[in-house]
């Protein structure tokens, strides 16, 4: 039934990106002055999660790179601090620095090394507010931003005054698929992915309409269509399977999107996780409680308050917890209890170490 499963990783890269054309456009207009040697324009991509910002980026900076060579690199921000950020520019441009060369002489290295246009992408781009990279790749000159997030807005608000000057009005919007575009979508992963002819056009259909256009929802949702079908000794997808796989594929989804955040993002997790249900001040009293056991041997430090509740909005927006009540009087619960950090998180407060 399964032919290829890589077809169904969020990896994958189809030859032609259906259904963005007008988003493609935009972007390859943004790059278009580092053809004639010059320093691109910053663009910040916004969207909901599964719309398809990552694949849209590689894609087209993929292309305009081979015609043009053009130099890109792809970070994932998520957990990432400022060296690390900018030894991943570097690595581009040069030899790769030793992890443990000092900040300033990283940044010092990455101005001394771009002397051609440079485009680097910054994926998950929430967690960079809290480093300093932002600043550091724009005392470079030759480099551009492609900036990844969700809400455009929210983002701007945090960012450096430098950065929303050099984005004023270069967002670009992604919006869901419709149901006859993401089934478009679904085909060449069927086609690839799975056995000839074991689903059709009509249940690629109906898994688009399901999902409301998410195409990450989609694909999972077709990998797992297909699982089940293959479990129950079926030789086709049938309806059953397809109704049946949308649970699966959620849970799937979670767990991916979990084990993609930072160890930060993991802790945070396991305390509402083992809870079952907290309330705001008691998760950050508890985080505190636990916070220098739990990152002692570790490059990262405990987070301030105001982080916390950052990486717990990135949280909510994977839909991994759900946030209760008002401001003033706000919960959390896990979303699915199945879903589980693959660290090993003993949130166990120890008596007389919370306030």
């Amino acid at each position: 039934m399964i032919a290829d499963r890589s077809v169904f990783d969020d990896c994958w890269s189809p030859q032609r990106l259906r259904h963005r054309d007008a988003e493609v456009d935009r972007l390859t207009a943004a790059l278009a002055p580092a053809k004639c040697g010059e320093q691109a324009n910053d663009l910040l991509i916004e969207g909901s999660p599964g719309v398809g910002k990552t694949v849209l980026a590689r894609h087209t900076l993929d292309r305009v790179s081979k015609r043009h060579d053009l130099a890109y690199t792809h970070v994932e921000c998520m957990g990432a601090s400022t060296a690390g950020i900018i030894r991943e520019a570097l690595a581009t441009v040069g030899p790769t620095p030793a992890t443990n060369t000092p900040l300033e002489d990283l940044c010092l290295s990455l101005r001394e090394r771009v002397d051609e246009p440079l485009v680097v992408v910054l994926d998950e781009a929430s967690d960079i507010h809290d480093t300093k990279a932002l600043d550091r790749l724009a005392d470079v000159d030759g480099i551009s931003l492609v900036i990844i997030c969700y809400n455009a807005d929210e983002w701007l608000a945090h960012a450096p005054g430098r950065i929303t000057r050099r984005l004023h009005g270069q967002t670009l919007t992604l919006d869901r698929y419709g149901v006859t575009e993401l089934a478009d979508i679904l085909e060449p992963r069927a086609e690839k992915g799975l056995k000839h002819g074991v689903v059709s056009r009509r249940q690629l259909e109906t898994i688009a309409n399901e999902v409301a256009g998410v195409a990450r929802y989609g694909i999972y949702s077709l990998l797992a269509a297909a699982e089940l079908a293959q479990d129950r000794g079926h030789y086709t997808v049938r309806d059953e399977d397809v109704a049946g796989a949308y649970p699966l594929a959620q849970e799937w989804m979670r767990q991916a999107a979990l084990d993609s955040l930072s160890y930060h993002h993991h802790v945070l997790y396991a305390l509402v996780r083992d809870a079952g249900r907290i309330e705001g001040q008691t998760l950050h009293d508890r985080y505190d409680a636990v916070g220098d056991r739990l990152y002692d041997g570790r490059s990262q430090t405990p987070l301030a308050k105001r982080s916390q509740r950052r990486k717990l909005r990135k949280l909510a927006d994977y839909n991994l917890i759900e946030t209760l009540g008002s401001t003033r009087d706000r919960a959390y619960a896990v979303v699915d209890e199945s879903v589980r950090s693959g660290y090993d998180i003993d949130v166990t407060v120890v008596p007389g170490t919370q306030n």
